[in-house]
């Protein structure tokens, strides 16, 4: 007779194959849209060269930028796929690339460039302070013991000002 824990334990294996296999998915997905978008930037940097005007060179600088944010989102993927769990860091770099390339491409008003350039400050902030808590579970999880025992002693130094 099969049992409520065997169940419950075959139910989150099959969920579990699941996501994963849908994160594959993704992942296939952007690794072509990163092709589409290489061809197209090395396509729109070939009209730069012959013709350097600004437009031009915006789009080819658009098209650069939205190949690192799908970049960042492949990251992500891999990492959820490695690890079992989605990490902050790539998501805010992604999130930072998109605000910098929407600064770049279109043409913000006084207000729009403060409130852009407020949430690039918020999301470099959150990144120094959320990835360090991403590196420590990446450390734990991939095994690398010494250089969380190397981070476990430098947070338990007292800080010393500068001289």
């Amino acid at each position: 007779m099969i049992s409520v824990a065997q169940i419950r334990d075959f139910l989150v294996k099959g969920c579990s194959l699941v996501t994963i296999l849908i994160y594959l998915l993704i992942a296939g997905l952007l690794v072509a849209a990163a092709v589409v978008g290489a061809v197209e930037a090395i396509q729109l940097l070939k009209i730069a060269a012959q013709t350097p005007t600004q437009e031009t060179m915006t789009a080819a600088l658009q098209s650069i930028l939205l190949i690192i944010v799908i970049a960042t989102l492949i990251d992500m993927v891999r990492s959820y796929v490695t690890f079992g769990r989605v990490l902050v860091r790539p998501i805010l770099i992604a999130g930072i690339t998109t605000m910098v390339r929407r600064l770049l491409v279109t043409s913000p008003s006084f207000l729009d460039i403060v409130g852009i350039t407020i949430i690039i400050l918020g999301l470099t902030v959150a990144m120094i302070y959320l990835g360090r808590e991403d590196r420590t579970v990446t450390k734990f999880l991939s095994g690398d013991k010494d250089a969380l025992e190397n981070e476990a002693v430098k947070a338990s130094e007292p800080k010393t000002g500068s001289k």
